[in-house]
């Protein structure tokens, strides 16, 4: 494939990124798809940020997906947004068309689709863990999708009100602290999981439960390590994922943008089989 000179291409953008996922999963969509376009990753600063994004546009790769830090900062160097971007003022997809930088974000769709693909249930009431980058998406698309009663736990309470008071509905947002996580448990109730804490093995950032509500459903962001609470609830035969859906979902949104393919045809469970072979 390296070896052709027709080749677009396509980048992950961030810092860090060796250990992503990304390129294994967009490439083994492309392809299955016959696309002949090729899909890499390179760290890149802060300060370096705005300089590659367009270098890349003057080299004339279709786009690239954006990770942490350089959401915000890439939201700011788009001449057009897609309304779901708008509402999140991030941005986590670039597609280059016509000299033209266009941004969309696909972290609460792919997220959403993941969820009621596995639990295709109605949720009228989410607990959030969290209140930065991912729980922002997480809790737009809540609201978004009808969700009549939402909490927001975080360890900072000023950082939660932030994020409530630019939630359309935001009284039907309630806050609180993380060690107040048990309290809130009830049947039917979603629980998102959205803090880095415990991604490498730390301590949880809330207590454990003792026991977990019929119908409640928990969805953790972190993927390829167990956190302890997703142990622990499935201890409890409870209902749970991990986030590797999520990461798969926000992926194949990504790729329809750039191929201009509908979602529908990208190999979604392709690339979630590919990934978990990789991590097991």
């Amino acid at each position: 494939m390296i070896e052709r000179a027709d080749l677009s291409t396509l980048w992950l953008l961030g810092d860090p990124v060796s250990h992503s996922l990304s390129p294994l999963i967009q490439n083994t969509a492309l392809a299955l798809l016959g696309e002949t376009v090729v899909y890499l990753a390179a760290r890149v600063t802060a300060r370096d940020f705005s300089k590659v994004v367009q270098s890349l546009v003057a080299l004339g790769a279709l786009g690239a997906n954006i990770t942490v830090p350089h959401k915000l900062r890439a939201f700011e160097l788009c001449d057009r947004h897609s309304p779901r971007a708008t509402l999140m003022q991030a941005v986590n997809t670039l597609h280059f068309r016509e000299g033209e930088i266009y941004g969309d974000n696909t972290d609460g769709v792919g997220w959403w689709n993941a969820l009621t693909r596995e639990f295709p249930v109605e949720f009228q009431r989410a607990v959030v863990l969290g209140a930065g980058g991912a729980s922002r998406a997480v809790c737009h698309t809540l609201m978004a999708n009808g969700v009549e009663e939402l909490v927001l736990l975080n360890r900072t309470p000023e950082k939660a009100r932030r994020l409530k008071d630019e939630l359309p509905s935001p009284e039907r947002v309630r806050i609180d602290s993380l060690s107040r996580f048990s309290s809130y448990l009830q049947d039917n109730t979603l629980v998102v999981q959205t803090t880095s804490v415990g991604l490498k093995g730390q301590e949880s950032p809330v207590p454990l439960p003792q026991g977990w509500p019929d119908g409640c459903v928990l969805s953790e962001l972190i993927y390829g390590r167990p956190t302890e609470l997703l142990k622990r609830v499935r201890s409890l035969d409870g209902l749970a994922q991990d986030g590797l859906g999520m990461l798969c979902g926000q992926a194949a949104e990504s790729l329809a943008i750039w191929t201009g393919r509908p979602v529908t045809e990208i190999p979604l469970e392709k690339m979630i089989e590919a990934a978990r072979k990789k991590l097991s």
